[in-house]
């Protein structure tokens, strides 16, 4: 039997669908779409919340939950689009860090004596007396 392949645009066209769907929120808003719960739940994520939590005992509590960060940049990114990557250098262009590095390799250089071994050895003159 052969597999069909699967096409990742159904995924997508899939969960366009569901988002369309009728979602029941259980604030005061009434009824919204998937979709529209899901921005909800988004958007809290990205400013955070505070929500009352009931313990064993049944005591109310108030939990605060900080923005993340990682909501706030898909918000982002869906609202003013991604921003673009860095457009790769030329070939022939020479990069900032070769440049550097030449000049060290330079200043290296000039730092060591010349090619050809230690300086020769020359035995000192006696004193003329």
């Amino acid at each position: 039997m052969a597999s069909k392949k699967y096409d990742t645009r159904q995924l997508t066209a899939h969960l366009r669908e569901l988002a369309a769907e009728a979602h029941e929120w259980t604030m005061a808003e009434g009824a919204l779409s998937r979709g529209e719960a899901l921005a909800k739940l988004l958007f809290n994520k990205a400013l955070g919340w505070t929500e009352a939590v009931l313990d064993d005992e049944g005591r109310e509590t108030r939990v605060t939950h900080k923005p993340e960060s990682w909501a706030i940049q898909l918000i982002y990114d869906r609202l003013e689009g991604k921003t673009p990557q860095a457009a790769p250098e030329d070939e022939g262009r020479m990069t900032a860090l070769d440049h550097v590095r030449d000049l060290a390799k330079v200043r290296l250089n000039s730092l060591v004596p010349a090619v050809g071994g230690p300086p020769e050895y020359k035995p000192r003159k006696p004193d003329a007396e």
